[in-house]
């Protein structure tokens, strides 16, 4: 029997902590093949829709009972569970029509869980320095996002591995706080330049501070 090594999350009609065009791996109870497919649409509590490539037997498993296995990477965890194919359609588009799940189960890939946030900072490096925003914060390190308009270098100057420090105040403390920390991965976002940074050693303070932060507004952000 197949079986998702992964942590109990969650009932039927719960949020799945998933976000429209998100890549779905979709895998035959019994088969080794797995397809990916595009989630295009859902009715909470009732069923997902998913744009699909041509998977062989697929539509002779209609209606077969959690015949599918449903995976996706969201927000640093892995997701998956038991669906049924409920309804196909091949014109104009290749569409499958998959039950929402009743049991939701992950794996956080990351070391220290993470919360999303929107907390003034600036980034420093070289003797230049970058207003921005946090957009979530964990023990371990951050992602910070700033608007590269008016800067000639964009994303050209910063490099995987360098080393980096971030201004930042948390809630409850008097004053801001500096974070030094190595630069983890680059992407622009529109007209933005997005940083995932890992913070190095920093100091019981400041591990209290953020674990304060995390625990206290992570409750508001659970999938």
């Amino acid at each position: 029997m197949d079986k998702i090594d992964t942590e109990l999350m969650g009932n039927k009609g719960e949020n799945l902590g998933i976000e429209l065009e998100v890549t779905l791996k979709l895998q035959l109870r019994g088969a080794r093949d797995v397809w990916k497919s595009t989630l295009i649409g859902m009715v909470r509590g009732n069923y997902l829709i998913a744009s699909i490539p041509h998977i062989p037997g697929l539509w002779v498993k209609l209606h077969q009972e959690n015949h599918i296995i449903v995976r996706y990477l969201y927000r640093g965890k892995v997701y998956g569970f038991y669906s049924t194919l409920v309804g196909t359609m091949e014109e104009p588009f290749r569409l499958a029509f998959l039950s929402y799940p009743e049991k939701i189960e992950i794996v956080n890939l990351r070391k220290h869980e993470r919360t999303t946030c929107l907390l003034p900072a600036q980034l420093s490096m070289d003797g230049t320095s970058y207003r921005g925003v946090m957009t979530d914060v964990s023990l371990g390190g951050c992602s910070f996002l700033f608007d590269r308009a008016g800067t000639e270098e964009g994303t050209g100057c910063f490099y995987v591995g360098d080393e980096v420090a971030f201004s930042v105040q948390f809630v409850g403390s008097p004053q801001a706080s500096s974070i030094n920390a190595t630069i983890k991965n680059v992407k622009a976002v529109s007209k933005r330049t997005s940083i995932g940074a890992q913070f190095n050693d920093p100091d019981e303070n400041l591990l209290q501070l953020i674990k304060a932060y995390v625990e206290g507004v992570g409750k508001f952000d659970r999938p």
